[in-house]
């Protein structure tokens, strides 16, 4: 039994930009976007550093909608980079009747720590628009995709191209008098080949008004990549953040 113990002094610190554009338009036209930055620090037995950065676009008529999100993570360990990803994705979306819709999406990532100079993916399909208003906003989307890597090896990199299955939700809701904002996204990647080789990314969070336009928020991010070496298989970030809206 360790009779000491040293004092762990984590300290999680945010700044968090968020800038959401709302416009409704005669045409039941909306746009938002939002940016943002968040951190998280520790310091004591191990010491550790997480930076995020995300933007996100949306805008919606109501037989299109059109969306773009990218996100770069930084941190390190002990003085040692442990993270090192970015992504970036579009999609277009046609309400061809009611809530279900025709879906495409393009996306593109890196991560220097899983030796994955780029994977590109293409995809369509079909989506359902379950709710899309002020309060709650849920939908979800499947369809097959083109998957094309680049691996880094020692001495050079090697590409391959598969295709996959792909499932993905998104989902929001204003909560307590319309005060307290829940959100949860994720995606889900298999290859039709091997089902062993799968990936998924989530992101989910509450935000809590503080005063004013001033929020607190809480997220957590993990990603997951099965085809990947057990040490290098999942990052999993818990960012504490201060939220200013402008509306």
């Amino acid at each position: 039994m360790r009779t000491h113990n040293k004092t762990l002094a984590p300290l999680m610190a945010a700044l968090l930009l968020s800038t959401p554009i709302s416009v409704v338009a005669e045409d039941d036209s909306s746009l938002e976007a939002t940016a943002t930055l968040g951190a998280s620090i520790n310091r004591g037995n191990t010491d550790s550093e997480r930076y995020s950065l995300t933007f996100d676009y949306l805008q919606r008529t109501r037989e299109h909608r059109f969306t773009f999100d990218a996100e770069a993570n930084r941190g390190e360990s002990d003085g040692d980079e442990d993270v090192n990803n970015t992504r970036a994705a579009s999609g277009y979306d046609w309400f061809f009747h009611g809530p279900w819709y025709a879906n495409t999406s393009l996306s593109w990532r890196q991560d220097r720590m899983r030796d994955l100079y780029g994977r590109y993916s293409f995809g369509a399909g079909a989506g359902y628009q379950f709710f899309d208003d002020d309060q709650i906003r849920l939908s979800v989307e499947f369809g097959p995709s083109y998957i094309y890597e680049i691996e880094e090896k020692i001495d050079d990199r090697e590409s391959s191209d598969q295709g996959a299955a792909r499932w993905a939700l998104d989902y929001r809701q204003y909560v307590w008098e319309d005060s307290v904002r829940i959100f949860h996204r994720h995606e889900f990647v298999m290859m039709a080949d091997d089902s062993d080789n799968w990936y998924a990314t989530t992101r989910t969070g509450v935000r809590m008004p503080v005063r004013e336009n001033l929020s607190a928020s809480l997220q957590f991010n993990y990603d997951y990549d099965n085809k990947t070496t057990a040490d290098h298989r999942y990052d999993s970030t818990t960012l504490v953040t201060l939220t200013y809206d402008w509306e």
